[in-house]
């Protein structure tokens, strides 16, 4: 924003905005308008605001300023994307219909950074407060009027409900609708929905409508689109990074439209984390009028960008006097961004793909992180009683902060010594003499490889118990007919790769080749009738769908202690890193050593079967001792 036109911004008072009503100069075609402060609370004109991004869509270059309107009798320049917009709103009649409206670079002071963090405070009520809020998703293109007529259908069809998945799938996914599919990708590729602050803003108002050029579309229809789109599993549409962007503003959507559960920054944070995003900050400020925590964010932009993660982070531990907030670090890694920030605090400017459940820590029944599951009558199991993982049992955190390390109390369990290769790392092999204190008995090494691989869960919000005998069955099936010189039933690619991969790894000094071969279960299920497992990748609680989610997903690895122990580390996961507990911690985390021993880097959590639970406080082998972790 220009610095020579300050003057046009008022101050304003606590809980007050800006509207902007626009006009147009009869002489000179000019657009002018009026800017009038409101108090939020207090008598406010209804009034629409706009979400749209503040580059242009079509080139995609950093936000200009080269047109202008004119307020009291000053010029005030406006975005370039804002221009098509202006255009729209004119041949729709509404530019001079005396219409209130809330456009965030337009009615804040952004060069005044105390006034764009007071008002990024209340972008939540601004939102929830208006009377529509238009989505602009930028000027026409040349099947607009193809896709929103496409939208029309799939949405008539999806909510007659007196169709199966598989007729939706029978009907679209026919070759003549190959060309719709494909305009329907270009608009969800359309930059509004890749960035992160319209995820809130799709999600908070009630009423909404969609401008695409000079056509509207209801949120209904872009629903009922996402909704078959799901559906269509073999349609082009519903591999592509258009399709989840779409797919995960509905879901956060329809769980803010519920009120259910809770909804907190961390969990926001990570599923919006593929979102673009100019300013990395607005990374938690983007998500913030989203959350039932937001209040541990306070949004303060004089604040550098590691101020900000770092600031939130310790806010998290001193609220909750929980540490699960520094295992999403497993995912967000300040090494990998190269930052300044310390290695237990999440660097949520790394791009990773979303997933509902990322980490252990978003189990459902911590609801601190929780996560973004689906509403409860899409999962329940009536049989079933949820549980959590509880390494620390019910401890509170243990800790201080010295600057930025923090220096937290807890128990080494146990230190890695082998670990599984992957497509991304090459076998490490396991060398402890140690190990053979452990019995060998191969059914109980392969049950506990199982556990490991599902970290001892049925479903992917990590609610439930593992069905030990279903889920150790079909774990059995595939790796006896990975290795059978029959194969009468097929088995997953990913599955022999992460078989070969593992063969190899030596756990209580036998390979797991040589195991598998010493099981009984093996023998028999090679032999058997077993009924085949279920490999739908998209169907959950099943063995497969648990084995897709870690070790294709969330790319872990299987690994082996010096005592024999076997778990699942993240792929930076190397030979003797320490598998701790710390107290106020849900799961065991992994922790490097400094050359010099007196300080850690964290590594990211950890399942260890069998230390779940508790299991490790319990034992008098393992003594207390505080990490600095820098």
């Amino acid at each position: 924003m220009d610095q020579n036109h300050s003057s046009v911004y008022k101050p304003l008072q606590h809980d007050q905005i800006r509207l902007v009503k626009f006009s147009r100069d009869g002489g000179t075609g000019q657009t002018s308008a009026i800017l009038e402060p409101f108090p939020l609370e207090g008598p406010v004109p209804s009034y629409h605001a706009l979400s749209y991004t503040w580059l242009c869509d079509t080139l995609g270059v950093a936000a200009k300023n080269h047109n202008a309107i004119k307020i009291r009798n000053q010029r005030l320049p406006v975005l370039d994307a804002l221009q098509p917009f202006f255009h729209a709103l004119d041949a729709k009649a509404p530019l001079l219909d005396d219409t209130w409206w809330w456009i965030d670079s337009i009615c804040i002071d952004l060069d005044n950074v105390e006034e764009r963090s007071q008002q990024v405070q209340l972008m939540g009520r601004i939102y929830r407060s208006a009377h529509k809020v238009v989505f602009w998703l930028g000027g026409q293109s040349a099947d607009q009027d193809e896709v929103i007529e496409f939208m029309e259908i799939l949405n008539k069809t999806i909510r007659k409900q007196t169709y199966s998945p598989e007729e939706i799938r029978a009907i679209f996914q026919q070759p003549e609708y190959e060309l719709r599919w494909a305009a329907l990708t270009g608009f969800f590729q359309r930059r509004w929905w890749t960035r992160v602050w319209t995820l809130q803003e799709y999600a908070l108002p009630t009423s909404v409508e969609f401008w695409y050029g000079m056509r509207s579309v209801s949120r209904t229809a872009v629903d009922g689109a996402l909704r078959a789109g799901d559906q269509c599993t073999g349609a082009s549409f519903k591999g592509t990074l258009a399709f989840r962007h779409g797919f995960n503003r509905r879901r956060v959507q329809k769980l803010y439209a519920l009120g259910q559960g809770t909804r907190s920054v961390a969990a926001l944070a990570a599923y919006g984390s593929c979102f673009e995003s100019t300013d990395d900050r607005d990374r938690l400020y983007g998500i913030r009028a989203l959350a039932t925590d937001s209040f541990l964010l306070k949004v303060d932009y004089s604040l550098s960008v590691e101020e900000v993660y770092l600031d939130f982070a310790k806010s998290f531990i001193d609220y909750y006097k929980s540490l699960d907030i520094i295992c999403f670090a497993s995912l967000y890694s300040a090494a990998s961004s190269g930052s300044s920030l310390p290695s237990w605090v999440p660097d949520w400017r790394a791009r990773v793909d979303p997933l509902v459940a990322p980490l252990m820590t978003s189990q459902s029944a911590k609801t601190h992180i929780g996560n973004l599951r689906p509403p409860e009558p899409v999962f329940r199991f009536s049989d079933d009683l949820p549980i959590c993982y509880a390494a620390s049992k019910d401890s509170l955190a243990a800790y201080e902060f010295e600057g930025s390390k923090l220096v937290a109390r807890g128990i080494v369990l146990d230190i890695i010594d082998g670990l599984a290769g992957s497509r991304n790392s090459k076998l490490v092999q396991s060398s402890a003499p140690d190990s053979t204190h452990l019995e060998y008995l191969p059914s109980d090494i392969l049950r506990s490889v199982c556990r490991s691989l599902v970290q001892d869960r049925r479903d992917r919000y990590l609610r439930f118990a593992m069905p030990s005998e279903e889920f150790f069955q079909d774990f059995i099936c595939l790796c006896a007919q990975s290795i059978s010189e029959a194969t009468p039933l097929p088995v997953p690619k990913e599955f022999r790769e992460w078989l070969d991969w593992t063969k190899p790894l030596r756990i209580r000094e036998h390979s797991f080749e040589s195991i598998l071969m010493d099981s009984k279960e093996a023998e028999f299920s090679s032999k058997s009738s077993w009924s085949a497992p279920n490999l739908d990748e998209f169907i959950m609680n099943t063995f497969f769908n648990r084995f897709f989610d870690t070790i294709v997903r969330m790319s872990l690895c299987l690994t082996v202690t010096r005592s024999g122990r076997i778990g699942l580390a993240p792929a930076a996961a190397r030979k003797g890193d320490l598998v701790c507990v710390l107290y106020g911690c849900s799961v065991p985390v992994l922790l490097r050593q400094s050359d010099s021993g007196d300080s850690f880097t964290f590594v990211g959590e950890c399942f260890l079967d069998g230390f779940m639970e508790g299991a490790g406080l319990e034992q008098p082998d393992f003594a207390e001792r505080m990490f600095c972790i820098e």
